[in-house]
């Protein structure tokens, strides 16, 4: 077991954690850091997660729950910043956000 590389796989399984279930990610060719996508992908009979990532200009942060047929996401993004936000609804909803603290519910999925 000394000589295991299972280890190498643990930096992709928090990857998908935190761009796909939580969704945090950096907008498609744009660098910097400035412009951010929050596209959360809640799956199977999860119920709740969250996640938090530095940039340059601070620490950007999501956080989603369903519960009693509702939707909630809370998002925190640093100054200087903005995001698409993406409600995993069957519309899905757009929203674009600056810096701040946002709050979006939607029926449940």
């Amino acid at each position: 077991m000394g000589d295991s590389k299972n280890h190498m796989i643990l930096p992709q399984i928090e990857e998908w954690f935190h761009s796909g279930v939580v969704g945090i990610r950096q907008a498609r060719g744009k660098a910097g850091r400035r412009q951010l996508v929050i596209d959360p992908r809640p799956v199977g009979d999860l119920t709740r997660a969250e996640g938090s990532y530095g940039t340059p200009y601070g620490v950007v942060s999501a956080r989603w729950t369903r519960r009693n047929g509702r939707y909630r996401l809370d998002v925190e993004l640093p100054p200087n910043t903005t995001a698409e936000i993406r409600m995993p609804t069957g519309d899905h909803a757009t929203h674009v956000v600056g810096s701040g603290r946002h709050t979006f519910t939607t029926r449940d999925l």
